[in-house]
């Protein structure tokens, strides 16, 4: 996905792909993207015994970008 959005970024603007992605890191609260790492923590959370409680959510991995 964030490569399809640097693509984008690039056609409509003519930005270079450094610009581009800064652009896209500018939009998250945090100035960053999110990691695989971080994605992959949710997932074991919620596959594990702790985690059992949680269903029917949508849990957005995405740096407060949703809350911005």
């Amino acid at each position: 996905m964030t490569s399809r959005g640097i693509e984008n970024i690039i056609a409509k603007t003519g930005k270079s792909a450094d610009d581009a992605l800064a652009a896209i890191k500018q939009m998250s609260p945090q100035g960053r993207l999110v990691t695989p790492e971080e994605v992959a923590a949710l997932a074991l959370l919620l596959g594990s015994e702790e985690g059992g409680g949680i269903n029917g959510q949508a849990i957005n991995v995405d740096g407060g970008t949703v809350l911005f």
